[in-house]
């Protein structure tokens, strides 16, 4: 007999997918599963590796396993199921995603089991799925049409943990975490594991005590990858987020890791927020609406009839921010962009003026083009005729204490009773007793297949920040107030216009009607990029290439199920002819 383990080396390359077989010493067999880390002899070094398979008696002349690393294996088979998926789905090496289901520094033995004794719980939006979770029944996949951020659901998980099963929380950013950790109820901090992000050291911690449940794990996207013992329920806060997706290859995504994961290990899954995906609603999600609306009530404000030069604010929201200001409440005023292209302005006429030489976004101008007067060059080229007008953000907080008085707005958050902002700004936030939409129309007018479903999220996610006491309420500037957008958000239920946004993408043959691909490559770019991607299938459409930065982008779209083995291929091939490669499946932004 010759024990042996299938073994994944630590190594970015297609080459090693499928992993190379050694011989397992006898003083290693007892400690040795799938999941286990290991060192490896490899090329001549030793190696960290992954236990993928094990055999009792293998053939061969075998290299032995040099060691073990940590205490505990950092998958078991079914979510090595899930990770192999991965590898195949995004175009990446499997060596890529067992290194994302590995903690920072290595696993500990899992600690005793928390304690979690039965109690009175509160009725919460989550009941029918809590209930199930508990009994340990699996059902369908679920898009709970509500805002989540009132919490009061948090404490009616505990009758999962209860039941010796563990509850995942998944959120969009750190601040989030750290602020549902916060709100833990006090009868589960014990069964608390949070990640955070803060340190190697934390995180590897909080992985740990994943190991034992009964737990309520809260973490950030990365925790879809990790290995959780006894897992019931999971709860994905708002799916659509962009930070639910890695920008870097393996470009991620949290929805369809979740529901693979699922799938495969049978534990139920909730995607809760106002505006759930039109992917996740191609794919069948059960929608359950717990209410009339998915947000509060909002005010619409006409500023079809404005005279040009009135400013970024009306007069209707400038006396309610005012009003709001006086009784002591807080105030978000939001804007969807940083900045645009008329960040110049002339010094003599106060005319804009967009770039055409430098290559940036203002150029050389040899007269004013309103005033004719001379105007010398753009800061970007040098000169010093013009005046900087700065982000749009900065504008918006200028106008509001030229208005209003000075030091009424900011846009560092807390600094000032009126915060300006971006959705970048909302995580750390809190709840707002006015939030104003400086610009919907502007929502609009972004490229791309996303823009009219990503304009309906931002603005739902703007207003959940509001809060509930008498008079709380976003206030939504706009020229087109009966626009099918704006007639949404005064209704409070997204379903019928994503519904329309879904065959609106499928007579485009947009996502999720068709996939798409997107591949860029840099440095030393072959000559056969363009046949080798032809050559991938008669169902595969290969569009391009652009320029960009150093480099070369394509776009693959049709039935690319086939595709994405020959495509690992070839992708490894460019690689080893000195390409950088970047793979980008399901792309948001086209």
């Amino acid at each position: 007999m010759n024990p042996a383990a299938r073994i994944v080396p630590d190594v970015a390359s297609y080459s090693v997918d499928n992993g190379f077989w050694y011989s397992v010493p006898e003083h290693l067999r007892s400690d040795i599963s799938v999941g286990t880390i290991v060192r490896i002899p490899l090329s001549g070094r030793k190696v960290r590796g992954w236990v993928v398979e094990l055999a009792e008696d293998r053939e061969g002349d075998l290299k032995e396993v040099s060691g073990i690393s940590g205490k505990a294996p950092v998958f078991d088979e079914r979510l090595l199921e899930t990770l192999d998926w991965a590898a195949k789905h995004y175009v990446a090496p499997v060596s890529a995603l067992l290194s994302r289901a590995t903690p920072p520094n290595l696993p500990g033995s899992a600690p005793d089991a928390p304690v979690v004794r039965a109690g009175k719980r509160p009725r919460s939006v989550l009941d029918p799925i809590i209930e199930r979770s508990a009994l340990g029944l699996h059902g369908p996949t679920t898009a709970l049409v509500a805002s989540w951020r009132d919490l009061a659901w948090l404490p009616a998980c505990g009758r999962v943990l209860e039941s010796g099963r563990s509850v995942v929380i998944v959120a969009a950013s750190v601040a989030e975490v750290k602020w549902i950790r916060d709100t833990v109820p006090e009868d589960l901090l014990g069964a608390l594991a949070a990640v955070t992000g803060e340190d190697d050291a934390s995180d590897t911690r909080a992985w740990t005590e994943m190991q034992s449940p009964p737990r309520i794990v809260v973490g950030s996207p990365k925790t879809a990858l990790w290995a959780t013992s006894g897992l019931g329920l999971a709860v994905v806060l708002e799916e659509g987020r962009r930070a639910m997706k890695d920008r870097q290859t393996p470009t991620l995504h949290v929805r369809d890791l979740m529901r693979t994961r699922s799938r495969v290990e049978g534990f139920n899954l909730v995607f809760f927020g106002p505006t759930p995906s039109v992917e996740l609603l191609a794919a069948g999600a059960e929608v359950l609406r717990p209410g009339n609306r998915a947000w509060p009530l909002i005010e619409v404000v006409d500023r079809g009839e404005d005279q040009p030069g009135s400013g970024y604010l009306s007069a209707r929201v400038t006396a309610a921010i005012s009003a709001t200001l006086e009784a002591g409440r807080r105030v978000f005023v939001y804007t969807h962009r940083r900045a645009d292209n008329s960040s110049l302005r002339c010094a003599r006429c106060r005319a804009l003026r967009l770039c055409g030489n430098c290559g940036t976004r203002l150029g050389r101008v040899e007269r004013c083009p309103r005033c004719r007067e001379p105007a010398g060059r753009c800061r970007e080229c040098g000169g010093t005729e013009f005046e900087e007008l700065g982000t749009i953000p900065d504008r918006l907080m200028a106008d509001i204490n030229r208005r209003i008085g000075p030091g009424t707005a900011s846009t560092v958050p807390g600094e000032a009773p009126v915060t300006v902002g971006t959705e970048r700004d909302l995580a750390g936030l809190g709840r707002v007793d006015l939030a104003v939409a400086a610009d919907v129309d502007g929502i609009l007018t972004g490229g791309g297949y996303r823009t009219t479903e990503e304009a309906l999220r931002q603005l739902a996610r703007l207003a959940s920040m509001v809060g509930s006491s008498p008079g709380s309420r976003l206030m939504l500037q706009t020229s087109k107030p009966d626009s099918p957008l704006v007639t949404t958000m005064r209704r409070g239920n997204p379903i019928p216009y994503l519904e329309r946004v879904l065959v609106e993408r499928a007579r485009d043959a947009a996502p999720p009607a068709t996939e798409m691909i997107v591949v860029e490559l840099r440095g030393k770019i072959p000559d056969t990029v363009g046949p080798d991607l032809a050559g991938l299938g008669d169902d595969v459409v290969v569009l391009g290439p652009v320029e960009v930065d150093r480099g070369k982008r394509w776009l693959i779209t049709g039935k690319l199920s086939r595709a994405r083995v020959p495509l690992r291929k070839l992708v490894g091939g460019w690689r080893d002819k000195g390409a950088t490669v970047r793979i980008d499946v399901d792309p948001i932004d086209v």
